[in-house]
């Protein structure tokens, strides 16, 4: 896939075709997936918060198509990702999470880059990001979701 497809992919206007209005975010040790599609593709949104030795979160979109490709990935709770070297913002640097992973046609996602960076497109406050379902809010923004406000983020407990 080439840089123009992935920003088409990432850029096209997005619904979420969920029937029922309430969108529940997993907890601890859990995951799930929200559905979506534009005028031309169909994709999902994974909310996974399982992790094998320490707690994890992440928001993923994939397009279904190419569903092995991860277009945007959000990990909030989860390691430092090593940035490989190359031409590129960030690289060869260790980011820290929260970090967001944007695909490349080269690096498939294995470029991370801070929140709040102007590539990165989402900026959230330390308070905010205690809040998984602004987190979530702010992930689908990213995503191009315009219905989002049709929705209710359901979301109980502990984000560790």
């Amino acid at each position: 896939m080439d840089f123009g497809q992935i920003q088409e992919l990432i850029n096209s206007l997005k619904s979420i075709i969920e029937t029922n209005k309430i969108i529940n975010i997993p907890g601890v040790g859990q995951k799930d997936k929200i559905e979506l599609k534009s005028s031309s593709y169909l994709f999902f949104v994974d909310l996974n918060r399982s992790g094998y030795k320490k707690p994890k979160c992440t928001f993923q979109l994939r397009e279904q198509q190419n569903k092995d490709f991860p277009l945007l990935r959000l990990d909030i709770i989860g390691r430092t990702h090593k940035n490989p070297a190359g031409d590129f913002p960030y690289a060869d640097m260790d980011i820290p999470c929260p970090h967001l992973h944007i695909a490349h046609p080269d690096y498939g996602t294995s470029i991370a880059y801070p929140l709040n960076d102007t590539y990165a497109k989402i900026v959230l406050t330390d308070k905010e990001l205690n809040d998984l379902g602004k987190v979530l809010c702010s992930f689908l923004e990213r995503c191009n979701v315009g219905n989002i406000n049709e929705y209710t983020i359901n979301y109980q407990g502990s984000i560790f």
